[in-house]
């Protein structure tokens, strides 16, 4: 279509309730990290031209650049608090005109209808296309750079942070927006599919083997299913909820 368009995956390993989210093995044996997975499902997409991380700027975070030389992705390094315009310096580096987001702890996603959403999201000259109600980190957003640096213009602290569309979520009316819904079957945000606690590590973990991760990229759907059969496997992670912060799910 003409237009570059690059995958932004902001990155670091520090973390309160987990350490190393993005480097934590989803696969101990073949030793494949959840990042590298996610990108395999990112990959699906014969519209994004590129893989590059947006990583924080801290000692602790150089195992991610080492990651990321070994897969061949690019990267920059920037503001440890400033997600969004960290973010900003890889669009301005790689000159990408089209931004795809999805957060680094997250080993599933949504990818089986990214390549349509693309496609409206161009024909329809919209600013933030998305998913809604989908599961847990199994979402993403497609945006213009534009609009993510009139965030970063007219934003405040939180609108910087890894919740980046947050200044979207706040000021609908001034963006061009097309969020659909999934099929009924796909609308579960209740389930996780995000790693944040360990115990999302364990889930994510049986998913894998159970659904024969190594030799494909598992649709949602059968995430979906192997949730609501396997009540003892998911109890862990109905205890910890839905983490309904301010614009969270939607951004």
């Amino acid at each position: 279509m003409g237009t570059k368009f690059d995958a932004m995956l902001a990155c670091r390993v520090t973390g309160t309730r987990l350490y190393g989210k993005p480097l934590q093995l989803i696969d101990i044996e073949k030793q494949i990290t959840i990042l590298e997975y996610l990108v395999a499902y990112i990959r699906q997409s014969k519209y994004i031209d590129s893989i590059c991380l947006a990583i924080a700027d801290e000692k602790e975070n150089y195992g991610i650049a080492d990651l990321a030389e070994k897969n061949g992705w690019n990267y920059v390094f920037g503001d440890t608090v400033d997600v969004l315009g960290r973010i900003l310096k890889a669009v301005d580096k790689f000159d990408t005109q089209m931004v795809f987001r999805i957060t680094t702890d997250c080993p599933f996603m949504y990818h089986e209808h990214l390549d349509e959403l693309y496609e409206q999201h161009i024909r329809g000259d919209y600013d933030l296309s998305k998913f809604s109600e989908l599961p847990e980190g199994a979402g993403y957003s497609i945006m213009k750079a534009e609009a993510l640096r009139t965030c970063h213009i007219k934003g405040i602290s939180r609108h910087k942070s890894e919740l980046v569309n947050s200044y979207i979520f706040d000021h609908q009316d001034e963006f061009k927006l097309n969020i659909q819904k999934p099929d009924e079957k796909l609308r579960r945000p209740e389930v996780r599919v995000t790693v944040d606690y360990p115990e999302d590590l364990v889930f994510c973990r049986k998913v894998y083997t159970a659904l024969s991760g190594r030799e494909r990229c598992i649709p949602i759907a059968d995430i979906i299913d192997y949730w609501d059969n396997n009540e003892e496997s998911r109890r862990p992670l109905e205890e910890i909820g839905i983490d309904w912060g301010h614009g969270r799910l939607w951004a």
